[in-house]
């Protein structure tokens, strides 16, 4: 097939780093300084205050987590900070900003779409964007602009919402779009499998990068959900998206057969994670160790 353009890639990954860089300037204005301390983020990039205000994903930013008259400690530089023993204290409209107005219900569900333009330091964004580049690129010249724009947005707010039920930190990062990719390159792996030279070793390659990558997942201050999120979603939606290769008739109604089968699971997979997240009951109580492995206060940040 004739080659896409990978426009959509192009545009993501510009928008990115304008965001890392806005993210740096906002800090600056908040703080003094682009980045905050290595102690506090290793990644090298700004503190959560200019993060959420310029859309992390923060559970008590989209729905009720605390009392409406709780206070915060925040920054200085936030609107609304009032000196209260040496820190400053704000409440939480003035810690979510982006328009929500004092006494307000928390309802910006946006937080899982702008999470993914956004980055907590140079180091992580760099990671992101190195696979993005060498891969994305790739699958988009491959698959086209439009069935790459929906995987990748699609998984990165499914893998969001997936982890938003039992996350009290907050949450950036286009991973959980990236590992949408490589579950569409785990799914092309076994639909292309005749055409593949090696598919055995190919397969036990991916596994090990699977495993390996979602192992690291578990350090406390990643949020793995995301990653497992995007990873299952992005199988889904490559199933129902991508274009595949038939070598029968019965290849092809199994093929077809499965995008349809998909259609449903993934919409039932998104009402799940919506009403587990939006209720105060959710079912998901074991979810917190996809993120974690129960050690000391490693799973503190998880409910």
């Amino acid at each position: 097939m004739k080659p896409h353009k990978p426009v959509f890639m192009y545009i993501v990954t510009v928008l990115q780093i304008g965001m890392m860089i806005a993210s740096m300037v906002l800090n600056f204005m908040y703080t003094g300084s682009p980045v905050d301390s290595i102690k506090n983020n290793v990644m090298i990039g700004p503190e959560g205050a200019a993060l959420v205000h310029l859309g992390a994903r923060f559970s008590p930013c989209i729905k009720n987590v605390y009392a409406p008259d709780m206070v915060f400690e925040c920054n200085k530089g936030i609107k609304g900070s009032v000196p209260t023993n040496g820190t400053y204290a704000c409440t939480i409209s003035d810690v979510c900003g982006m328009g929500m107005k004092q006494g307000a219900e928390p309802n910006q569900w946006f937080r899982f779409i702008t999470p993914i333009f956004l980055h907590s330091g140079i180091l992580h964004i760099l990671f992101n964007l190195i696979f993005q580049v060498r891969t994305g690129l790739d699958m988009e010249r491959d698959f086209g602009s439009w069935r790459i724009g929906i995987i990748y947005m699609a998984t990165g707010i499914f893998g969001f919402v997936f982890g938003a039920s039992n996350a009290k930190a907050l949450s950036v990062g286009c991973s959980g779009s990236l590992y949408g990719l490589i579950g569409c390159l785990f799914l092309d792996l076994f639909q292309s499998w005749r055409l593949i030279v090696n598919p055995w070793k190919e397969l036990i390659k991916m596994l090990i990068v699977i495993f390996f990558s979602l192992g690291i997942g578990l350090i406390n201050f990643i949020d793995n959900s995301a990653h497992v999120g995007g990873f299952i979603s992005g199988i889904l939606t490559g199933l129902i998206f991508l274009p595949t290769i038939s070598f029968s008739k019965w290849d092809l109604r199994i093929k077809r057969g499965l995008m349809i089968i998909s259609i449903f699971v993934t919409t039932f997979a998104f009402h799940w994670v919506f009403r587990s997240f939006y209720s105060s009951d959710h079912p998901c109580k074991w979810c917190k160790y996809i993120n974690c492995i129960d050690y000391k206060d490693w799973c503190a940040n998880y409910e």
